[in-house]
């Protein structure tokens, strides 16, 4: 079976009420306008019944743009995410803005902020940008430079957190380091900077150990910023399945000092878990950390461990993000699509996955596709219920599209 190998969606890598407001004014020196492009199912959802969620999704790609899969949830279904439409909306492309971040403004739910996973090699920087959800269109494309103390630059920024006057995209090269960008320095400024650029070594956050990969998130409050760091065998090399977990003042860290409040380690498998993106939930109890071969639920205050949630064989998780009330997790899974199972049946009509039977020998390149899947995980219950949902091949089969599609971080617009 011949097929393309680009990766569309995320990456490949290991183996998503505040003061102030924003409000309707244009950013200035957009690079280019997105385009959107909009094909429903011909099966739509009602609107969301007692018990349920609504959901707009933005689920970033590596192809250059985000996957806008408009969703009902309904806890009790079997297949209980529920895939209305399925869009998506363009910042670039695979060579110039792969992404892995999306991350929608505290103060504007309509505008959303994003960074690019690697180096665009055309001028040698990374992207930021911030996207106009309702037009598609980019308002504002920063080029960035990479600072001199981050010698390793394969993967650059992921994650990101934010606070009603700054966005704040952490880059997973090495050394790591936070940038800072002021918010309103995109309203009013042709030529955007990072107003701070923080690296943790020589700070009380230095593990002190080599690792691979910083990733972190806001508390709700945005008066915390949360860490989390894979110590690994050596500088961006393996992880050796110790997760440091760092809570740090957000009001310092805006300032450039790293200020400790509390640390913590959580414990996985060498070579399989990978912490990734996260996010705390909507009360600012739990955390849910994404670490590749399992989601980690983690006590906000204390940074202990309350639940260590494997995934599947097949499946490898990269994001989570909580309901508004805290009692559900949205995950993110890279899932293999066997060939031989669920891959051809996946169309934005028929988005639930079955599982796939996991094959006895090591799968070859012609035996899967990579799907960008969404899991619902239970947190009273602490585990994963029903069958997933696919947002990645769901548009890629109908159109055509034999490629992977890997997703990474997510965010989203909750309705009323």
């Amino acid at each position: 079976m011949k097929r393309s190998r680009v990766i569309l969606l995320g990456s490949m890598t290991a183996g998503l009420v505040a003061l102030g407001a924003i409000g309707t004014v244009q950013y200035v020196d957009a690079k280019a306008p997105a385009k959107v492009e909009a094909k429903a199912p011909a099966k739509t959802v009602a609107a969301a019944k007692p018990g349920t969620y609504a959901a707009t999704f933005y689920v970033a790609a590596m192809g250059g743009h985000f996957a806008v899969a408009d969703v009902t949830i309904d806890p009790t279904a079997a297949n209980p995410i529920h895939l209305n439409k399925l869009t998506k909306i363009d910042i670039g492309d695979a060579e110039t803005h792969p992404t892995h971040d999306a991350r929608i403004d505290v103060n504007n739910p309509d505008h959303m902020f994003w960074s690019t996973y690697h180096v665009d090699k055309a001028i040698n920087k990374t992207h930021v940008g911030v996207s106009d959800l309702k037009t598609g269109e980019v308002l504002k494309d920063v080029e960035v430079e990479t600072p001199t103390q981050a010698s390793i630059t394969n993967h650059m920024y992921c994650a990101s957190g934010q606070t009603a006057d700054y966005y704040m995209p952490i880059s997973m090269a090495n050394k790591g380091y936070i940038s800072i960008f002021k918010k309103s320095d995109f309203l009013q400024k042709a030529d955007v900077k990072p107003v701070q650029t923080v690296f943790l070594e020589g700070t009380d956050a230095d593990i002190h150990k080599p690792y691979v990969f910083y990733h972190g998130i806001n508390s709700p409050d945005m008066k915390k910023f949360y860490m989390s760091i894979n110590e690994a065998d050596k500088d961006q090399g393996t992880p050796i399945g110790k997760m440091h977990m760092v809570m740090l003042d957000m009001n310092d860290l805006v300032k450039g000092k790293v200020t400790v409040l509390k640390k913590g380690v959580a414990p996985g498998a060498a070579g399989k878990t990978y912490s990734f993106r996260q996010y705390f939930s909507p009360d600012g109890k739990l955390i849910a950390n994404s670490g590749g071969d399992r989601m980690y639920l983690v006590d906000a205050n204390t940074l202990e461990v309350l639940d260590n949630q494997m995934m599947l064989p097949l499946e490898e998780n990269h994001d989570g993000i909580f309901t508004p009330d805290s009692k559900y997790v949205i995950a993110t899974s890279r899932t293999k699509t066997l060939v031989g199972g669920n891959y051809e049946k996946i169309s934005r009509t028929a988005s639930e996955c079955a599982t796939e039977k996991t094959p006895a020998k090591e799968l070859g390149e012609d035996d899967y596709f990579m799907d960008g899947q969404l899991k619902l995980y239970d947190v009273a219950a602490k585990k994963f219920i029903g069958t997933p949902t696919s947002v990645c091949l769901a548009c890629h089969n109908e159109e055509g599209v034999a490629q992977h599609a890997v997703l990474c971080g997510i965010d989203a617009n909750w309705k009323k």
